[in-house]
């Protein structure tokens, strides 16, 4: 999903040396070459520390930006509910200043130690003393992230998709991943590494996609960035981020998420050996489709999952009409009963010590709805898996 709640779903690097993690350094177990504390991909699971690792979670892409009492409040609420995994957004750029994770100077691009110390050190050091995982998307399709990369390297006639065909681009991006990855491949509290929130031939910058843009070029770019990042951290697992589209080559459907149009071939990209797991989104009101088909959706995944023997995790799902609570529950049982291995729900939606309010964008599930009460029992039920 967007971080910009108008954002209708249906429309829609060379190396850096650099600086040294502040997080904590990994055990070992007790053969002492294997770290403990790192998820991992097993079959169609998840294990930690050789056991089982099936969970449910959530999605706060603006928690980089919480202060320390809002960033403890937030996990010990989440960790109330049994919720274990958070997805944030981990992608902060400006055109020169000194305040952002990236800068931009012309054309060339500069990671800021000095902000990654003020805004990713805490909630990655935090993270680890809760005991919560971090899924961490280094950039996103949506608003002026790619669009960025494209403007300072190519200008105002690069087309969206030539952030994944630019050899310029994909340096300036690796830099940041290089710098990014180096800083954190040591530390548990990262659940896995995300290619992009959503990636798409087309976002909502007005660019447009070229007559070159198909599954191919980001399967493509998918697996040179994965594997990019496996080449600098072998410690935590990689995933895309896409929202699971399919194509006519898989013979499921023939409307809107089975035709391929967004550039995305999800069996195809599960596939490639860099990645370790598959990721679903879950938007059926701006797909054009019912809420029930949620549930085909979700069911036609795993299957998919099953026969590529990899993990499957319902990483983003929400609904802003109808019956919420029915369909939430309807989903998280399909989930469960089709053998997802985690889900984390758009978004937390909650109160915190500062007055501050989270952001709804209207799929977001309050601590204080009822429909939460089913996410609770839901996280009892996955977690249970794992005794």
């Amino acid at each position: 999903m967007s971080n910009s709640a108008a954002v209708p779903n249906i429309f829609a690097k060379s190396s850096f040396e650099g600086s040294s993690t502040t997080s904590p350094t990994p055990t070992t177990t007790a053969g002492g070459s294997t770290p403990s504390g790192f998820v991992k991909a097993s079959g169609t699971g998840f294990t930690l520390n050789g056991k089982p690792y099936y969970f449910a979670g959530t999605n706060a892409y603006w928690a980089m930006g919480l202060n320390s009492g809002d960033l403890n409040s937030l996990f010990s609420q989440m960790n109330a509910a049994g919720l274990h995994v958070l997805r944030i957004f981990a992608w902060d750029d400006a055109v020169g200043g000194n305040s952002a994770l990236q800068t931009w100077s012309g054309s060339t691009n500069t990671p800021n130690a000095a902000a990654f110390a003020a805004k990713m050190d805490p909630i990655i050091n935090a993270a680890n003393a809760a005991n919560i995982k971090l899924v961490v998307p280094m950039i996103g399709n949506w608003g002026p992230s790619i669009s960025l990369y494209i403007q300072q390297i190519v200008g105002s006639s690069g087309t969206h998709d030539t952030f994944y065909s630019n050899a310029q681009i994909v340096a300036a991006y690796k830099k940041y991943i290089n710098f990014f990855v180096n800083r954190y491949k040591n530390s548990p509290a990262i659940f896995a590494w995300e290619l992009m929130n959503e990636p798409r031939c087309a976002g909502d910058d007005g660019r447009g996609k070229s007559s070159a843009c198909n599954t191919a070029m980001i399967t493509n770019w998918i697996r040179d960035i994965s594997s990019y990042i496996k080449s600098i951290d072998s410690n935590h697992m990689v995933t895309v981020g896409d929202e699971g589209w399919l194509t006519a080559s898989d013979g499921l459907g023939s409307s809107y998420p089975y035709q391929g149009g967004e550039g995305i071939d999800w069996t195809t990209n599960l596939k490639i050996s860099s990645i370790d797991y598959g990721t679903v989104h879950l938007y059926p009101e701006g797909w054009g489709q019912s809420l029930d088909w949620g549930n085909t959706w979700i069911t036609q995944h795993a299957k998919i999952a099953k026969s590529v023997n990899k993990p499957a995790v319902l990483e983003e799902f929400g609904s802003s009409s109808g019956n919420r609570y029915n369909t939430v529950q309807g989903w998280l049982n399909s989930a469960v009963s089709s053998g997802f291995a985690g889900t984390q729900y758009w978004q937390f939606v909650g109160s915190f010590p500062s007055g501050y309010k989270s952001p709804d964008d209207g799929n977001g599930i309050s601590t204080s709805e009822s429909t939460f009460n089913i996410v609770k029992s839901h996280a009892t039920t996955m977690n249970a898996k794992n005794n």
